[in-house]
């Protein structure tokens, strides 16, 4: 499989992508985005072995559903309003627009879709309290991870001396032969 066709590529491409179309405030398509992001992380669980990633993509997969559930929450919040993406005219026709208006009345009259939209303080409040529960999940692994490779060192540094002491400790060894 290609890298960047893999599973968990695509996962993050569709959270970048969501994360945008949040900012352009097309929240149907954003959630759209984030499930499908979540699914692609499930797929990714199945190709790993490695407690560490699985726990990493399951942390990823779970930021995901929070996230859809957020902009749910938002979107039942804001008053009525069109959320989906216009149709996107065909490359011919926008072509020949573009080339037909001049710079200034084109830009004037494109929306400004690069502005995000206005959060509320509940919902910074949500997604700073989401932000810290994947942090501390991730200080956790990091703390066990830490814990492992330091006893791991104090056995490699008990090796090093006994080799030490005992060079040829190794070539004792009744399964070896000279």
């Amino acid at each position: 499989m290609d890298l960047m066709e893999s599973p968990l590529n695509r996962a993050h491409q569709c959270g970048r992508n969501a994360n945008r179309l949040v900012g352009q405030e097309y929240y149907e398509e954003a959630i759209s985005c984030h499930g499908e992001a979540a699914a692609l992380l499930e797929e990714a669980l199945l190709m790993t072995q490695n407690e560490q990633v699985k726990l990493s993509l399951e942390l990823q997969r779970g930021r995901h559903l929070q996230q859809q559930r957020l902009i749910r929450e938002t979107l039942a919040r804001k008053p009525s309003k069109e959320t989906s993406v216009p149709p996107a005219p065909s490359r011919a026709a926008s072509k020949l627009q573009t080339a037909s208006q001049t710079a200034p009345q084109y830009i004037s009259q494109a929306p400004l879709r690069w502005s995000k939209a206005a959060k509320d303080d509940r919902t910074r409040l949500e997604e700073q309290s989401t932000a810290i529960a994947d942090l501390r999940n991730v200080v956790a692994v990091l703390l066990l991870e830490n814990e492992k490779l330091l006893k791991e060192n104090e056995s490699l540094k008990v090796e090093n001396a006994r080799l030490k002491r005992d060079p040829y400790a190794d070539q004792k060894s009744p399964h070896l032969t000279p």
